[in-house]
């Protein structure tokens, strides 16, 4: 089954995830969140139940995420392929769609999960749970599907989940009574005879005091389901944490844009930036403000509808697919001055809008219901509405927002803007109009209008400062639709920001960039161009209480982020040369192929037959009476008391054999090597099982309940003794030059404005503000440091044009082949003189590391062969005397 395809950032947020499971069976939660993120863990309320958050932005795909996360979780922490897990959703429109997508054959989100556990997998909504059959709990994986207030206390019109139902007599009948002992320890999970004497239902509870009640949370209680909990700040109350403490669940799993600080283990933030690398978004927002009056914003929006679909008919004819551009209106209240229907008649008799192009979407007015927007036939440009639209609708063409609303007030304006973000079908388009957003308001200055968009974008999108700074522009700075050119340099006016709550002082007002200015009869501190910290130091000198000053931290980081922004080259408009790769030619007159490790381990054959491939190493264990251990590199591992029969896609089976554990490791392990036959894996996983079993004398059953740290041994050496072959090959083919090898011009990498995908959580902190950084944001930078040195050498050099902290990751981080994959070097700058220089910076002690010698190889021999249009250096603290800055003229000069 071929299952859609994750954005780069989605499995590097699942991996970080895998990680913190792996981790955390070996140390505990609390330490394997701290070394995987470098922040403190916080066990409350759910102490040693594993809590952690992976924060994703609107239109970042959480539920496609949440449906990969379920079979890892499972195999990770639980070692199981018949997991219980419970995803609670905010409310039912939600609940509604979820359902309908888990259980639909051929939906992303049902394929993710049929990948894992075949078509027998069960998705199913509360009222259903009692029908699943007891024999099934254990032997298939269980997805069941609510809402978070189905369970919380207050809400007594749905307590039936808590209450005695006799729909569930099969299944706790036939439950052994030591497992049942778990459910004794939970509050309020047993009858009690206060209730028992007030029982409706006669003496029906009288014969079950101080036994445990047979109710749908008792069940889902008795399999320590994993949580997954969607829109998770949502759930940050007592009385929320209560009900999903009743739950007793084994992992909990958060996914939101916005989590709540100081109450949420945030694993893993995705960044606006890799949400657009991955044309998941558009940016950046094209904002125009229109002081004159909503008329000129209207007749503004409705002109840009129409430059976008005349761009959009090129696009179509260039083979990029059908769109129709479409205007969200956001029109005033009813008793305001432009109602819906004000907007309407404005649209229709004074811009000669056709009646069918435009529909209203309110609480009373539903004329969305039943269009489909995407279809072809369909004539709408134009929805008007006035807060929310229907949760969950989605408008795929939505290209521009229109908010006759003051920004500061409007209500659910983050709403429209996140259906205007998101990129039609996930996937760039070939004129560049077409991947903007644009944005037109009712706003005296684009300073206001830039800083309360970045506010909602900021505090109800999950957007950090940094990235919304470099997704606001102003629309005049766009080219012509019809040029399809990049910008040209762009110059902006300065930066300025209003503190109204705080007062003038002459002190002040001698510092740069500080000024008054004047509006509605009050007198009110505006700065201009970047705050220095001498400045932020005078701004709080002036505010009292905790609070207050960090709004005004909140509100200088804010504006220093936009004044970075704006002056990055990236943002202005300049283009970066492209940066070839590495290629190679087995002969003289043969074809130019880029250089890939796999190219290199294509002309060797890996034996895995061999003593040494068949032997694991790392892989040692104990049989006890009821557990076993996994000793794996000085760690060990106690794994769950299980039934050896539960392997998944033999559900049915009472007994176990080795052909079974082989085609078991052969359906987990499939898609980690895809370059070996089927048959060439079971013979391997066959081998292993074999040596395991007769060799080291480990039973069938233990190898059977530690089969998924077996899965991961095998995948681990395997990789071992690829990395062993390559290293050989790649030394003869690459640098011993058996290949002739060039810099891959056909195929260079680009520095493309609004594509520098860092993860939020890797970014750099610092207040220096880098000049020639051609991105507003830095990745993987401290803020200090010999690397921070090694930058700022950079940046002032005057050889420089421009540079970037370089990605670790393709397709948007620049990258060497080597004999383990890939070496992504510190810093790619473009030089005034038109060439290209790679940095890598390293501590001294490293320079005698084996692969730090093969990354050095291989960078001078894409130097040496690149006709002196390239320059690679590794720089130290210092080599022989010379230090960093002589080295570095040495290199540029």
């Amino acid at each position: 089954m071929t299952t859609l395809a994750l954005k780069s950032y989605q499995q590097a947020a699942l991996d970080s995830l895998a990680a913190f499971a792996r981790a955390a069976q070996l140390k505990g939660p609390a330490l394997a969140f701290g070394e995987l993120s470098g922040r403190p863990y916080s066990t409350e309320p759910f102490g040693a139940v594993p809590c952690v958050c992976l924060r994703i932005p609107t239109g970042g795909g959480k539920t496609i995420m949440a449906a990969h996360a379920v079979p890892l979780l499972a195999r990770q922490w639980l070692a199981s392929d018949a997991p219980v897990v419970l995803w609670l959703v905010p409310s039912d429109t939600i609940r509604s769609q979820t359902l309908k997508c888990l259980q639909t054959a051929g939906h992303p989100y049902r394929e993710a999960l049929e990948a894992a556990y075949g078509a027998g997998v069960q998705v199913c909504e509360l009222d259903d749970v009692a029908q699943i059959a007891p024999s099934d709990w254990g032997q298939r994986a269980i997805i069941v599907v609510a809402t978070i207030q189905s369970f919380r206390i207050d809400d007594t019109d749905k307590r039936n989940v808590y209450s005695f139902s006799e729909r569930f007599e099969r299944h706790f009948k036939g439950c052994p009574e030591a497992r049942l002992q778990v459910l004794h320890g939970l509050p309020d999970a047993v009858v009690t005879e206060a209730e028992a004497a007030v029982d409706s239902k006669g003496s029906v509870l009288k014969g079950f005091v101080g036994q445990p009640r047979w109710s749908l949370v008792n069940w889902l209680a008795l399999h320590e389901p994993i949580l997954i909990v969607d829109e998770a700040h949502n759930t940050k109350t007592d009385k929320s944490f209560t009900a999903l403490k009743r739950l007793n669940p084994s992992l909990i799993l958060e996914l939101t844009a916005t989590p709540v600080p100081g109450k949420t283990n945030v694993l893993y933030h995705v960044s606006a930036q890799e949400l657009a690398a991955e044309s998941m978004v558009k940016l950046p927002i094209a904002l125009a403000e229109h002081p004159q009056g909503w008329q000129q914003a209207v007749f503004a929006a409705v002109q840009t509808q129409r430059a976008l679909e005349a761009e959009a008919l090129k696009d179509e004819d260039a083979g990029n697919g059908y769109l129709r551009p479409i205007v969200l209106f956001q029109a005033q209240n009813a008793n305001d001055e432009v109602p819906p229907e004000t907007l309407r008649l404005y649209l229709q008799d004074e811009l000669h809008i056709a009646a069918d192009q435009i529909v209203v979407a309110t609480g009373d007015t539903r004329e969305l219901d039943g269009l489909d927007l995407s279809a072809r036939t369909c004539p709408v440009r134009f929805v008007i509405t006035v807060q929310a639209l229907r949760e969950g609708w989605d408008c795929p063409f939505a290209y521009v927002l229109c908010s006759l609303q003051k920004l500061s007030s409007a209500t659910a304006v983050e709403q429209l803007l996140g259906r205007v973000l998101r990129m039609p079908y996930a996937k760039r388009r070939g004129r560049e109009a077409l991947n903007k957003a644009y944005a037109h308001v009712c706003e005296a200055k684009f300073s206001s209008a830039a800083h309360e968009l970045a506010d909602r974008l900021i505090n109800h999108m999950g957007f950090e400062a940094l990235d919304v700074a470099s997704m606001i522009v102003q629309q005049g700075a766009l080219p012509l639709f019809e040029s399809n050119q990049p910008l040209a340099l762009a110059e902006y006016a300065p930066v300025a920001t209003i503190f109204e709550s705080i007062p003038t002082s002459p002190e002040l007002l001698d510092m740069a960039g500080v000024s008054v200015v004047h509006g509605a009869g009050n007198a009110s501190l505006q700065v201009t161009g970047p705050i220095s910290a001498e400045l932020e130091i005078a701004l709080l000198a002036q505010v009292r209480g905790a609070k207050k000053q960090a709004q005004v931290r909140d509100k200088v980081a804010e504006h220093n982020a936009l004044v970075c922004a704006q002056a990055a080259p990236a943002s202005r408009g300049a283009q970066f040369a492209p940066v070839p790769g590495l290629a190679y030619r087995t002969t003289t007159q043969g074809q130019l192929w880029p250089l890939e490790r796999e190219a290199v381990l294509e002309t060797h054959e890996l034996d895995l037959l061999t003593p040494e491939a068949v032997q694991l190493p790392g892989f040692h264990g104990v049989e006890q009476s009821n557990t076993f251990e996994i000793y794996l590199k000085d760690a060990h591992v106690q794994m769950r008391a299980a039934d050896a029969s539960q392997i998944a896609f033999d559900y049915g089976s009472s007994s176990i054999t080795a052909d079974d554990l082989v085609r078991w490791l052969d359906q987990s392990l499939f898609q980690k090597l895809p370059e070996f036959t089927q048959t060439q894996r079971r013979s391997y996983f066959a081998a292993v099982v074999n040596h395991l079993l007769h060799e080291k004398g480990l039973s069938l059953v233990a190898l059977a309940k530690a089969r998924f740290r077996l899965a991961q041994d095998i995948e681990g050496h395997v990789g071992d003794l690829k990395d062993r072959a390559a290293k050989t090959q790649f030394r003869q083919l690459v640098l011993e030059e058996a290949w002739q090898i060039a810099p891959d011009w056909q195929h260079p990498l680009v520095f493309e404005p609004n594509r520098y995908p860092s993860p939020a959580g890797s970014r750099y902190p610092g207040r220096y503000q880098f000049a020639k950084h051609f991105y507003p944001v830095l990745a993987d930078l401290k803020d200090g440091g010999e690397e921070f040195a090694c930058a700022q050498l950079l940046d002032h050099h005057p050889s420089v044009k421009h540079w970037v902290r370089n990605l670790d990751t393709a397709p948007c981080g620049f990258g060497l082949a080597t004999s383990r994959g890939r070496f992504y070097p510190d810093f790619v700058a473009e030089l005034t003189d038109g060439r290209l220089a790679v940095v890598e910076y390293k501590g001294a002690h490293l320079l005698n590391d084996p692969y730090e010698i093969e990354k050095r190889q291989v960078g001078e021999l894409w130097a040496r062969t690149s006709g002196g249009r390239c320059v690679f250096g590794y720089v130290v603290k210092d080599r022989a005397g010379v230090g960093m800055a002589d080295q570095l003229n040495q290199l540029l000069n």
